[in-house]
């Protein structure tokens, strides 16, 4: 997952490949990562997007669409919703 951090991802594909059902690879999953397969893959893009809102200087649309989130004003809202910072407030935060 965190290879393909800017594509889309295909879980049930991802089980498949293994040779499991879907349902017993979200069970394992969540069991070993606390996570169901598709939120743990959102941690990541938040995880990714706050190491590059503080170590680069790309816009706040270039990181939403380098990390494939399905439109700005989406990535804008799921940002403030996990963190409690709009992306702007989160990079100004590292200036003080």
């Amino acid at each position: 997952m965190a290879e393909n951090i800017h594509r889309n991802i295909d879980v049930k594909g991802i089980a498949s490949s293994l040779g499991i059902s879907y349902s017993l690879f979200r069970k394992d999953f969540k069991e070993y990562t606390g996570y169901a397969p598709a939120q743990y893959f959102q941690e990541l893009k938040l995880r990714a997007a706050r190491e590059m809102l503080a170590e680069t200087q790309l816009s706040i649309k270039e990181i939403a669409y380098k990390l494939n989130f399905s439109s700005y004003e989406y990535f804008l809202s799921f940002f403030k919703k996990k963190v409690g910072y709009t992306p702007l407030e989160y990079r100004n935060l590292g200036k003080v």
